[in-house]
This record gives structure tokens, C-alpha cells and sequence, in this order.
């Protein structure tokens, strides 16, 4: 009799953050629909468009951001650079769609990586919906590679047994965006996978020496000298320096020295130690992205993407004692300004989670009630 009470209210808790959860949704798909009022699509996908433009007919121009930015002239106009930052080795993957129409191009390169990085999600154990949280709807809207270099490392590590495959993947997600799988090598000695660790130096060894190969040798020297005069580019301009969310960028959004962020440095060992338990993939990804989070300078509120299928996983676990609060807890992820604060509810989801399993080791463990026969 004494369950019904608790029964009820954990119903009431449950409708209670379902209703926050969605009100939130909502409001997220409003103001993305409100930011295609002003920004056309493809804001984003333009920049490696024109880059592999460049590419293909004045290679010396490659990290010219004044250039790249005439190339494009839209979607945003020609008031604000918009260059081309990625290097050469990434020109492989964006130079097939740089040969096809603006249009045909952006909507393929959107429908490739979303399946990519829905087929991913699923398998670390995410529903097919995923993709319609808010900050992986921004990613339709303006095409960034989240989609693709997420897609590659979340597959990476749901692929335990395919080892050299998921080397592969990683590699691949290396030469596109390095930054976003900084910590890999960590992850991977962690968790013993060798093979995958080599797979993935031996890809991106290939990979760059293709590039060389192709483009020759001065582009990755234009590339490094490219980088301080993106940074100053990045953080003098008031609107990106809002859109960013690493601490680095919050500090210097303040007129404080970004470096100061480095003091955070430490939490990166999350990475070890949540690779080197047999933690669930959901809280693997966290700590892997979260972590990667930290020490990067400049990523900006698109990448909160790369946490949509860990929390979508955590919203799956619907008989888990602690559910309404991973509800709430993603409602504050998509309701919060989209900069490091937003992360900060995702990363209080593996504590739940673990809160969970020490609640329900212990309510196993209190010993039964044995009703003895009545005795007149």
C-alpha cells in the first residue's frame, strides 16, 4: 500500500519535466526558425565551399580571408570575413561538393553527415530523433562539420570490435577538424585499444601526405600562419566571441586573458579515467567532448551538437529511478544561452547517472521483509 504514494509522485515528477523538456524543444525550434529570418542557410557550409574554390583555381589564396570571402559574396554578404580556417587535408572531403551547384551541394553535404550522425547515435545507444534537438537542428540550418567529424568519433568508439575501422574513423575526423578529437590518443591508450590508436595515426599520416601530395607543402605553412590572424579575427569580433562556448572564449569575451582557462586544464583527466572504467558510451562521450570543450580555445554553440545522442541516450532510460531529473537536466542543456553553461547540466548527467546506481544497489541490497504466519 505504501507504494502507491511514491508511484504517484514520481508520475507527477515525470509529467512535470516531459512538460519542461518539450516546452523547451519548442522554444528552441522557435528561435532557430526566428535565426532563419536573418541568416540565410548555409551561413557556415559556404566557408569550405569557397575554400575548396580556392583550392581548385588559386591555391595560393587558400588562407587569403579577404578572397575566400569575395568568393562567397553570400549568404552573408561581404562586410564580415568568412574564411577558410581548416587544413588542406580536409580539402578532400569538401572538394566533391565544392564541384556540384551551391544548392545541390549544401543539401547533400546537410542529408550525408545527418545520417552519419543519426546512424552514430544510434548506435551509442540513441534514438533516431536525436537529430531534432535544438542544437543539432542549428547544424541543418548552417552546415557545419559537426555533423561529420561527431558522426566519425561517436562511431569510432561505439565500434569496440571493429578496430581498425574505428582508427580509421577517427583519422578521418582528425584531418578535418583536429581540435574536436584533441583527446582521442588519451582515450584509447585508457581503454587499451592499440590497434585503433595506430589505425588512426596511420590514417592521418595518409591522409596529410596525400594532401602534400596534391597541394603541395606551402599550403600547410600558409594554414599555421593562417591560425593567430583567425584568432584575432575570432575574438575581436563581439558576435562570435557571444556564439563561442569554451571557457577560454568566455574569459576573453571579458577582457580577461583567455589562458586562464588552462587552470581547468586537469579536468581533462576525466577522459582517462571515464575510459578506462567500463562506463557506458553515453558517459564516455560526455567526458570525451566535454573535456575537449575545456581545452580548446575557440568552438562555438553548433558543437553542443556533439552532445545530442548522450543526452537523448540518458532520456531512453525511462524506467531509470532518476528520470525526471535526466529530463530536467536536458531541459536546462537546450534552455540555457548556448555557451559553456549550456554544456554544464550535460555534464552533471554522469553524476545522476551514477547516483542512480548507487540508490538502486542499495535498495537491492536492504534485506526483504518476511511476513511470518499469524499465531493466535
Amino acid at each position: 500500500m505504501a507504494a502507491a504514494p511514491t508511484l504517484s509522485l514520481r508520475l507527477l515528477l515525470s509529467i512535470a519535466a516531459l512538460a519542461a523538456l518539450a516546452a523547451v524543444i519548442v522554444s528552441g525550434w522557435h528561435d532557430l526558425w526566428l535565426l532563419t529570418k536573418v541568416q540565410a542557410p548555409g551561413a557556415d557550409y559556404s566557408c569550405f565551399w569557397a575554400g575548396a574554390k580556392a583550392a581548385l583555381s588559386r591555391p595560393e589564396k587558400l588562407y587569403d580571408f579577404a578572397y575566400v570571402t569575395e568568393l562567397q559574396g553570400w549568404p552573408l554578404g561581404r562586410a564580415n570575413l568568412r574564411p577558410f580556417i581548416y587544413p588542406p587535408s580536409a580539402l578532400f572531403v569538401f572538394t566533391p561538393f565544392a564541384l556540384l551547384p551551391y544548392w545541390v551541394g549544401f543539401g547533400l553535404w546537410v542529408l550525408l553527415t545527418a545520417a552519419l550522425f543519426t546512424w552514430a547515435g544510434m548506435k551509442a545507444g540513441a534514438p533516431w530523433f536525436l537529430i531534432l534537438a535544438p542544437p543539432a537542428l542549428l547544424i541543418l540550418d548552417c552546415g557545419q562539420v559537426t555533423f561529420l567529424v561527431g558522426g566519425l568519433a561517436i562511431a569510432a568508439f561505439a565500434l569496440r570490435e571493429r578496430c581498425v575501422a574505428a582508427g580509421v574513423l577517427l583519422g578521418l575526423a582528425a584531418v578535418v577538424k583536429p581540435q574536436l578529437v584533441l583527446l582521442a590518443p588519451i582515450a584509447l591508450i585508457a581503454d587499451g585499444r592499440w590497434r585503433t590508436l595506430v589505425a588512426m595515426g596511420l590514417t592521418g599520416l595518409v591522409v596529410c601526405a596525400a594532401a602534400v601530395a596534391v597541394f603541395g607543402l606551402q599550403p600547410w605553412f600558409d594554414w599555421l600562419a593562417a591560425l593567430p590572424r583567425f584568432r584575432e579575427v575570432s575574438f575581436n569580433h563581439p558576435g562570435l566571441v557571444a556564439d563561442a562556448i569554451t571557457p577560454y572564449a568566455f574569459l576573453e569575451g571579458r577582457g580577461l586573458p583567455g589562458v586562464w582557462a588552462y587552470v581547468l586544464a586537469p579536468l581533462a583527466a576525466a577522459v582517462w579515467f571515464a575510459f578506462r572504467k567500463p562506463l557506458a558510451l553515453p558517459d564516455r562521450l560526455i567526458a570525451f567532448f566535454g573535456a575537449g570543450l575545456v581545452l580548446t580555445p575557440y568552438a562555438m554553440n553548433y558543437e553542443l551538437a556533439l552532445f545530442a545522442p548522450a543526452v537523448a541516450a540518458y532520456l531512453m532510460r525511462r524506467q531509470d529511478r532518476l528520470w525526471p531529473l535526466y529530463v530536467l537536466l536536458a531541459a536546462a542543456h537546450y534552455r540555457l544561452p548556448w555557451t559553456f553553461a549550456s554544456a554544464l547540466p550535460v555534464l552533471l548527467l554522469p553524476a545522476a547517472g551514477y547516483l542512480s546506481r548507487r540508490l538502486e544497489a542499495g535498495w537491492t541490497a536492504r534485506p526483504a521483509i518476511r511476513s511470518t504466519p499469524f499465531k493466535s
